[in-house]
């Protein structure tokens, strides 16, 4: 047995040997943490920075931590889950990819958790749990996030979990805070050192690569000083290369006419992304098309823009020689700390030379990342967190942002909060859905060829209501179903943000309504609390019809949103999507069904008071 446990360490051996020295010392020093009794670990991975060849390095070291005996087990081989928050094909094959070498390893996202658990651990439950790019889903609305926490905290009882993301903020706040991180799973923070060929957003933050778009600047279609600072310094490049330009859901086309107009020829220029408002879909191109036609410009010595979205996310690594190729990027984000770096600039780090690129982006963002850096990198290998409130309460001083991540943003002036929330202890499974166009330029339509349930059709008819109270509906923001006869409603008015913001994640409206919407169509059966997602002293036991109502008369609070409102194209595009004629308003319900007891638990809640800028609303806290 001694020799065939020495065949499978070799493995391990030659795997690790070929991972650098720089991504093989974090995994160790996170594998010594849950030695030294966490059974939770946050990695701080820079943009870039190779936090796959991190994660493949924890897991050898989870495979070789085993006895002679265990080792040489076919039935304990799968050991290690590696989670990706988000539920993009692209970014699962990835991941399967960079953990290919591992064969205790089992690749799946939040979607298919379970089902990973009951086909893939059939023998035994994974002793480690990674979890990739840890930032998505932060907000409280990442449900899938609780049934992680849930399965550690009651079914895998000795299971440990890595966070990995180059913006960990939630999970480091709450870590810091009375939260589960804290209290029951006594994490540690392991900061990844790179090496000395790394250029990150710290670098070039320090080389002056970084250029400060104001509030009034950021908007690419917008002429300014900036704009045309940007546009010289692409024709002023001397030979190949290429510019990166992002911008809201509407607006590629237009940001096309204006690179037209200033001098660069349509062949030269490339929309990446898919079923775009403004854009008929042979004009775009995906990602890996895009990378083709930058080598054919690299043969022919030319110069070549991509503009993306706001709603895209490049999360594949750009590659060595687009990265040294680079001209410049412009993103016209104005969301948090996270939603910044990980855009334009954070897919231009990495281990290249590339010092005369520049990024035309929000520098306060860029400023607060630096400076969040430098003290979790003085944090390393520690589980120190109490001065970490501090130093975030000092970035909101110091610098104008709007939130850190999803779970964690910043009010305008500091108030006086409590962390009690309402406890949703009874939970319901879901009926069934209903999809209807509002019809609200018709006089007492008829739905009932759409649905015979009573509560459906009430809740069609109070919605109704709300829009036409005054005349004719008008664009308003935050609309509410207000009063006792119809509070029984959990109404989500959904605008240009809320739609499909890329910082949102798979949380925004229109990925959320689809999923579940096609869960329920495959016979899943699906938490109708999760649907509800209560808040506000809301509790799911009160509410029998949740309803998203798309519409161009939602329009978002927060002035300093490009897209505010949603465009029609946006409610069509929903309406072709769930097969009903287009309207300028569509209502999609979801019924509350049978109560589910066995799930159903009491739980003590806390109160605690206390004065501060920022608001922390993410899964690591509420447990």
């Amino acid at each position: 047995m001694h020799s065939i446990a020495n065949k499978h360490r070799q493995h391990i051996q030659l795997i690790l040997e070929g991972i650098f020295e720089h991504q093989r010392s974090a995994a160790i020093k996170a594998a010594a943490a849950i030695n030294g009794g966490a059974r939770a670990v946050v990695v701080a991975a820079e943009m870039q920075s190779g936090k796959s060849g991190v994660a493949l390095a924890l897991a050898c070291l989870q495979r070789q931590s085993l006895g002679d005996q265990d080792i040489c087990d076919r039935k304990q081989l799968k050991d290690t889950l590696y989670l990706v928050t988000m539920a993009d094909t692209a970014l699962l094959a990835q991941a399967n990819q960079d953990m290919l070498k591992a064969p205790n390893v089992v690749v799946s996202n939040f979607n298919h958790f379970q089902h990973a658990l009951a086909t893939e651990f059939k023998h035994q439950a994974p002793k480690l749990i990674i979890i990739d790019e840890c930032h998505y889903g932060s907000l409280s609305e990442g449900i899938r996030y609780s049934k992680v926490f849930d399965y550690l905290e009651k079914e895998n009882l000795t299971g440990h979990v890595v966070f990995i993301s180059a913006t960990p903020f939630s999970a480091l706040y709450a870590a810091g805070d009375e939260s589960i991180l804290r209290q029951q799973f006594h994490t540690k923070l392991v900061f990844h050192k790179t090496s000395g060929d790394y250029h990150g957003i710290r670098q070039m933050h320090a080389a002056h690569q970084v250029v400060k778009l104001d509030r009034t600047q950021r908007n690419f279609c917008d002429d300014s000083l900036m704009r045309r600072d940007f546009l010289a310094k692409f024709h002023q490049h001397q030979g190949a290369g290429w510019a990166l330009v992002r911008v809201p859901g509407n607006s590629a086309q237009e940001a096309k006419k204006i690179l037209l107009k200033n001098g660069l020829n349509e062949d030269q220029i490339f929309i990446i992304g898919q079923s775009l408002s403004d854009t008929d879909e042979e004009e775009l191109v995906s990602l890996d098309d895009f990378k083709k036609e930058f080598e054919a410009a690299q043969l022919f010595d030319e110069k070549i823009v991509a503009i993306t979205v706001a709603g895209f996310r490049a999360g594949i690594n750009f590659g060595q020689s687009m990265k040294e190729s680079l001209i410049a990027t412009w993103d016209s984000t104005i969301a948090n700390i996270a939603a910044v770096v990980q855009a334009n600039i954070g897919r231009a780090c990495g281990y290249h030379h590339n010092t005369h690129a520049k990024h035309y982006t929000n520098l306060d963002a860029i400023s607060a990342y630096s400076e969040l850096l430098n003290h979790l990198e003085s944090c390393d290998n520690s589980d120190q967190f109490d001065g970490l409130k501090q130093v975030f309460e000092q970035i909101c001083e110091r610098y104008e942002i709007t939130g850190f991540d999803r779970g964690t943003n910043v009010r305008p002036n500091a108030a006086w909060v409590s962390n009690r929330k309402v406890i949703d202890d009874e939970v319901f499974f879901t009926d069934s859905y209903c999809v209807v166009p509002a019809l609200l330029n018709q006089n007492q339509p008829d739905f009932s060829g759409y649905t015979k349930d009573h509560d459906l059709l009430e809740a069609i008819r109070l919605i109704r209501e709300e829009y036409l109270k005054d005349g004719t509906p008008y664009v308003k923001a935050k609309r509410a179903l207000r009063g006792e006869h119809q509070n029984w409603i959990k109404a989500q008015w959904v605008n240009g943000v809320s739609y499909d913001h890329y910082d949102l994640g798979k949380s925004a409206a229109k990925s959320r309504v689809l999923d579940f919407i096609q869960r329920l169509k495959q016979g899943e059966r699906i938490v109708f609390n999760d649907i509800v997602n209560p808040g506000g002293g809301e509790a799911t036991k009160d509410k029998r019809v949740t309803a998203n109502i798309f519409s161009i008369y939602n329009t978002s609070s927060q002035l300093d949103q490009f897209k505010r409102q949603m465009a029609l194209d946006d409610v069509h595009e929903m309406c072709d999507a769930l097969g009903v004629e287009r309207d300028n308003t569509l209502i999609v319900l979801f019924k509350r069904g049978e109560f589910d007891a066995v799930a159903s638990q009491t739980t003590i809640a806390e109160n605690t008071v206390e004065q501060t800028r920022i608001k922390h609303n993410s899964v690591f806290s509420g447990r």
